[in-house]
């Protein structure tokens, strides 16, 4: 059964995720327009080397503004195309949902995971594509993740970091991609048992689940560069798991 007690992680974890950024990549990116259902978006598109098909991740930002922690997105996606793996930052906020008073995450959740998927669908058709699509998704944008997968067969993969099942559909889920699953054990926003919760779940409904528990991990890690130590380690495993799960 859902825990609706899982509404308090999303105002907690926005001034933790939020709060500090990594420093910028030297490669920012390509703004592109994305037409959605729900609304354009402006992604960031960060192209892979070369012109041989290859896979592509979508990165999920933490809770409010994209932009707040830009620098730490910047690296990863940045990482992911210098690896072969072709990376748009998705800032799925519309400008209401950015000025809104109090959390939008419940209300906004379903429209914002057929934008993702939207998304996901343009990227698939780009010609360097090999229309292999994976998600990777941090805090809230983990959480969101899950129910982008859960309901859209055609994701190929999640990494998710600190995230849980996903509650706001009202539904428990059929399905889930192969995910890998990073979690600290000392997470104050989101507890490590909502990651063992979830790789439970996907094992249940047949999927595929690697969970990966961080000693002393607390919420934030890898896309904030700070003293935990633990983004170099998270990322390599995300771009491992992408390269195998995308290839």
């Amino acid at each position: 059964m859902i825990d609706r007690t899982r509404r308090t992680i999303v105002a907690g974890s926005a001034a933790l995720l939020l709060s500090g950024g990594a420093q910028a990549a030297a490669d920012k990116g390509e703004t592109v327009r994305i037409a959605t259902k729900d609304h354009e978006v402006r992604a960031t598109y960060f192209k892979a080397p070369g012109d041989a098909k290859r896979p592509t991740a979508l990165i999920l930002h933490g809770a409010g503004r994209f932009e707040r922690s830009r620098g730490g997105y910047e690296k990863y996606s940045a990482a992911l195309a210098a690896a072969g793996i072709d990376a748009y930052m998705v800032p799925y906020y519309s400008r209401a949902d950015e000025s809104a008073v109090g959390s939008v995450f419940e209300q906004r959740y379903v429209a914002w995971a057929g934008l993702v998927s939207d998304v996901a669908a343009y990227a698939a058709k780009q010609s360097p594509s090999n229309g292999k699509v994976g998600l990777v998704g941090f805090s809230n944008g983990g959480i969101l993740a899950t129910g982008v997968g859960a309901l859209y067969p055609k994701i190929a993969a999640a990494v998710i970091y600190y995230g849980t099942e996903p509650w706001p559909l009202n539904k428990e889920p059929t399905r889930f991609p192969p995910m890998l699953i990073l979690h600290g054990d000392h997470d104050e926003v989101i507890p490590v048992d909502q990651g063992k919760r979830l790789a439970q779940i996907a094992k249940k409904l047949g999927g595929t689940a690697e969970l990966v528990i961080y000693p002393g991990g607390k919420h934030g890690f890898g896309v904030r560069d700070d003293e935990q130590g633990y983004g170099a380690d998270s990322l390599k495993r995300t771009i491992a798991f992408l390269q195998r799960e995308l290839a």
